[in-house]
């Protein structure tokens, strides 16, 4: 039997913080690496309002609970966990230790099925924050306006409009309450805008999110720090134009580039504390790569992951969760686009188009500067050299992982998505033709091809793939999702932009319950009733009345699907 060392005892006994954000508790009991320079860094540029945009899985919400944890005044002090750390060593950031209120949001989970049900996700997470505080609201010196909100909030009588003030009647309780302004962070704060720009209620979610956002963060009267996380910024949206232009510190930022990931230095203490410094190589090899603001950063999912399962080397980043931008706009982009990924995907590098700033999100599949500049930002290609002045970057994959990240996430969606004479244009046609047969079996050839994938999908799931596979369309089209149309809510409603011949399209969908054990036929049987009742659904809430009202020709269709088999009902 292996003599144990001092180093793999060493491992045994201390945990790593995989998938855990609590940065106490992180700090407490499991290995970490010393990320306060990003504390002490924001206190020394005497930032208002501060956006930091990384890849997923990079540490934003781990850093929010770290920000959190030190700014807070609480009835127990945290200094402890902070003696020893970057940041305790200057007398001036210490003193700031424990001194605020802190408004602290997480919108990472705001993905509902339209934008009433995510703006309703949003309350709710709005309102934890206003339940956390709730004993500001029974003070004295709260002010009238805030303590109204708040019996609102509990309420649930609050109107879209008014919540927009949300954030800011918080932080102004706050401030009056504790006789300090607030820091306020908010996590993840383009998750529901990039959700809603995919599922076609992406204009309601900007206008929302330009008030909602400004409210508290504006001019500063009543926060002393925001700090807000995501993985990207979009410009030219007019989200954080009401915030007195917050400073933006992307992967393409010098400032702050080693407090999110693991610098060389601190991978190899990693591997050395659990016993295998040897491995650094293979860890460089497979992890390392990322050039944030010229820094070399490592993935520190990876890396953990890596350590923790035996110092295997896999696609770690695979299994976490999907960027729904990114889904997007490999769905939507066109051939020429598709062929250029797949050509980088075998040099393995090349310069193009590339900006540190996105355009607008419905442009991302018409724009190759945006589509390379949007796969930098996500974290599946690093930037070599540039922008120039003519907006063109040298690209590469970071590392092994990316490059079978790349040909899973990237490559392999466009290449099993289905194509009528090799092109999506096929399958919009075949709807907008009235062949509903062709475009079944489109669908369900896509189904097939994507193994299993979709053996169980539900009805939101294919609700949102043919979504996908129809955005298309959005230059002939207004493509709806969920909207109020007739006495209901059609799934999917194409309304032809003026001038366009072509006619409206309705599509409703049902997924009835299958029993196990059913047969064949059987299973065709009850999908084509599902079909049939959908289609019913079209006619009897009226959906196409207003597109027929304005003498526009309009197809319906009802759709029943389990798993990889669909039937169709035409109108």
């Amino acid at each position: 039997m292996k003599k144990m060392t001092r180093h793999s005892a060493k491992a045994k006994r201390i945990p790593l913080p995989i998938g855990n954000s609590d940065w106490a508790a992180v700090t407490d009991g499991y290995w970490s690496a010393d990320k306060t320079q990003l504390i002490s860094g924001l206190l020394d540029k005497k930032a208002t309002v501060a956006l930091f945009t990384r890849p997923r899985r990079f540490g934003k919400t781990f850093a929010l609970e770290m920000l959190k944890t030190f700014f807070e005044k609480t009835e127990k002090s945290n200094a402890a966990l902070f003696k020893g750390t970057k940041v305790w060593c200057d007398a001036a950031h210490r003193a700031e230790q424990g001194k605020y209120p802190v408004l602290h949001i997480t919108l990472k989970d705001a993905k509902g099925s339209d934008w009433e049900e995510t703006r309703d996700m949003i309350v709710d997470a709005v309102r934890d924050e206003y339940d956390r505080h709730q004993a500001v609201f029974f003070d004295k010196e709260c002010i009238e306006t805030a303590r109204v909100f708040h019996r609102q909030l509990c309420l649930e009588q609050t109107t879209p409009r008014n919540f927009q003030r949300a954030i800011g009647i918080l932080a102004a309780a706050l401030h009056a309450h504790y006789g300090e302004k607030p820091v306020i962070l908010i996590d993840e704060y383009d998750s529901p805008i990039n959700w809603a720009a995919t599922r076609g209620f992406g204009e309601e979610a900007l206008q929302f999110f330009r008030n909602f956002l400004s409210s508290a963060l504006k001019d500063g009267k009543h926060c002393r720090l925001g700090v807000m996380t995501g993985i990207l910024r979009v410009a030219k949206e007019g989200v954080l134009s009401g915030l007195n232009n917050p400073k933006v510190y992307s992967v393409f930022d010098s400032d702050f580039s080693d407090c999110f990931g693991f610098t060389e230095d601190e991978v190899r203490e990693l591997l050395t504390t659990y016993g295998h410094p040897e491995k650094m190589n293979e860890a460089r090899a497979w992890y390392d790569g990322y050039r944030f603001g010229g820094y070399e950063i490592y993935n520190p999912w990876s890396l953990l992951n890596y350590v923790d399962d035996g110092f295997t080397p896999q696609p770690y980043w695979l299994d976490t969760s999907s960027n729904d931008l990114v889904a997007d706009a490999m769905s939507r982009m066109s051939s020429d686009m598709r062929d250029a990924l797949a050509d980088f995907f075998e040099k393995k590098e090349a310069e193009v188009p590339c900006s540190k700033e996105l355009g607008r999100y419905g442009q991302i599949q018409n724009n190759p500067q945006i589509i390379w500049s949007l796969l930098v930002h996500t974290g599946y290609l690093k930037v070599l050299s540039g922008p120039d002045a003519n907006k063109r970057a040298l690209l590469a994959f970071p590392n092994r992982e990316l490059v079978s990240v790349f040909r899973d996430d990237i490559l392999d969606p466009i290449t099993c998505t289905p194509t009528v004479g090799s092109d999506l244009q096929g399958i919009l046609s075949s709807l907008t033709n009235g062949n509903g047969e062709l475009f079944r079996k489109s669908v369900e050839r896509f189904l097939v091809s994507s193994a299993s994938y979709f053996d169980t999908a539900k009805e939101d799931f294919f609700h949102g793939l043919i979504l996908g596979l129809l955005a298309i369309g959005r230059d002939y089209f207004e493509i709806h999702s969920n909207r109020e149309e007739g006495d209901g809510r059609p799934d999917i409603l194409m309304k032809p932009l003026p001038g366009v011949p072509l006619p409206g399209v309705v599509l409703e969908f049902k997924s009835p319950k299958i029993p196990s054990r059913t047969s064949k036929k059987r299973l065709e049987s009850l999908l084509a009733a599902a079909a049939k009742k959908a289609r019913k659904q079209i006619y009897d809430k009226r959906y196409a009345a207003e597109m027929e009202t304005a003498g526009i020709t309009v197809l319906k269709y009802g759709i029943g699907f389990h798993g990889k088999h669909v039937a169709l009902s035409p109108s």
